[in-house]
């Protein structure tokens, strides 16, 4: 096994590189009472109290956390927070808010966006109930509920099972990739992270959905590469990259941890006249073969062997060194564009004071999907200060019958993560 904590290793990443940042903005229908928020988003992150720790380096050069009993932090105005610093009492998590905003910030190494909900659902839940309201507590992870075994789980490498997944894709590496943009964000560390977000009606998309064979990601995966023909008519190969959940497949469903892989579906300017319901219908097929357990397993053990790797390695700087150069996150298959969905959330008594929730994460055209009980919230990500792809997506909408709202492009605002 690995030696040292299994949430630590993308921080070795993390020290070359800012990737594994998360903002999740969550609207509420009424403005938020600053003096109120605190005390309750305090009080709620003591019920998770494997978020509470800080970073620190042992004599090994290897990344270890150390227990933290400072409270996390809760900051005005939506600013880039920086986690591991004062500002945030060494945490890698914090709360700011603005208007009727409130923002969950956090480094991904811990968990992803299904696993940060739960403490997203016993803070809101709290800061409800301190606000005078009565919020039905069921589903919500309050400071009395107990902590399980369960939601702290991890793999257990060595009892995973042996098999081979049947079928496999051979994905070619010439999908079209935004480079020109990449690196006129690079050169502008100051220009915008932006989004749009984009508001879909729960009904209607899944009205739409179930009439084109289809699920929530693979309609999206077929109407963005639809953008892409409309946004980049001289192309010809786009490969749509989705993320899939191996918690269960690996024996723990129930974890706060993030342990997730990527599905790639790759589409060519020959669909060009392709139905919607005809793209959907190839993309649930590749999808389906890529969910096989086998695969899952395959990748856990591919992440220990790396992780293993890691520790052999004499120093820290050259433990970030092995693992940005060895990342299973950045070595992938080059995708044009990615969809994230978090998966149906039970949001229960807090569902009548939420008007949207929207994730951020460092992405270029990404869509990463939420819902509340009416809508499905699309942060459509972008690293571009004008419409280019927003604008061909949203025709495609139009041409579908497909109901939306959308806001304007706006600052994501990414935390920093800085680690000793």
């Amino acid at each position: 096994m690995a030696k040292y904590d299994f949430d630590s290793y993308t921080l070795y990443e993390i020290k070359k590189r800012n990737v594994y940042s998360v903002k999740i903005r969550v609207i509420l229908k009424e403005q938020v009472n600053g003096d109120i928020l605190k005390p309750a988003a305090e009080k709620a992150f003591t019920r998770f109290p494997y978020f509470c720790r800080t970073v620190a380096v042992d004599q090994d050069g290897g990344y270890i956390f150390e227990a933290c009993n400072k409270p996390i932090a809760v900051i005005k105005g939506d600013v880039a927070v920086k986690l591991g610093t004062e500002e945030t009492n060494g945490l890698l998590f914090a709360v700011n808010f603005e208007g009727n905003d409130i923002f969950f910030n956090f480094a991904h190494n811990f968990c992803g966006a299904c696993g940060a909900m739960r403490w997203i659902k016993a803070t809101l839940w709290q800061y409800l109930t301190d606000s005078g309201y009565e919020v039905d507590s069921t589903g919500i992870m309050t400071v009395d509920t107990p902590i399980t075994d369960e939601e702290q789980a991890q793999p257990d490498i060595a009892s995973l099972p042996e098999g081979e997944a049947l079928g496999n894709f051979n994905f070619t590496n010439d999908s079209y990739i935004m480079i020109n943009e990449y690196i006129a964000r690079m050169k502008n560390p100051d220009g915008i992270d932006g989004y749009y977000p984009v508001k879909i009606p729960k009904k209607a998309l899944m009205k739409y959905a179930r009439a084109n064979d289809g699920s929530p990601n693979s309609i999206l995966a077929a109407l963005l590469f639809k953008m892409c023909l409309k946004a980049l008519p001289g192309e010809s190969k786009f490969t749509c990259g989705i993320t899939n959940n191996y918690r269960a497949d690996v024996g723990c469903p129930e974890t706060y941890r993030d342990m997730v892989r990527q599905m790639y579906v790759q589409y060519d300017a020959g669909m060009k006249d392709w139905s919607v319901e005809k793209l959907s219908t190839v993309t649930r097929s590749r999808m389906y073969l890529q969910m096989q357990p086998e695969l899952s397993w395959d990748k856990c053990r591919k992440v220990e062997e790396i992780r293993r790797q890691i520790d052999a390695q004499p120093d820290l700087d050259s433990k970030a060194d092995y693992a940005v150069e060895n990342s299973p996150t950045t070595h992938g298959v080059p995708a044009a564009f990615n969809i994230s969905y978090v998966g149906r959330i039970e949001w229960g008594g807090l569902a009548a004071y939420i008007d949207g929730v929207y994730t951020f994460t460092v992405s270029h055209l990404m869509i990463e999907v939420n819902a509340t009980e009416e809508d499905f919230c699309l942060s459509f990500q972008t690293l571009r200060k004008d419409d280019k792809y927003l604008k061909e997506f949203l025709e495609v909408l139009d041409e579908e019958g497909v109901a939306y709202s959308v806001g304007e492009l706006m600052d994501r605002k990414i935390p920093a993560i800085i680690l000793p």
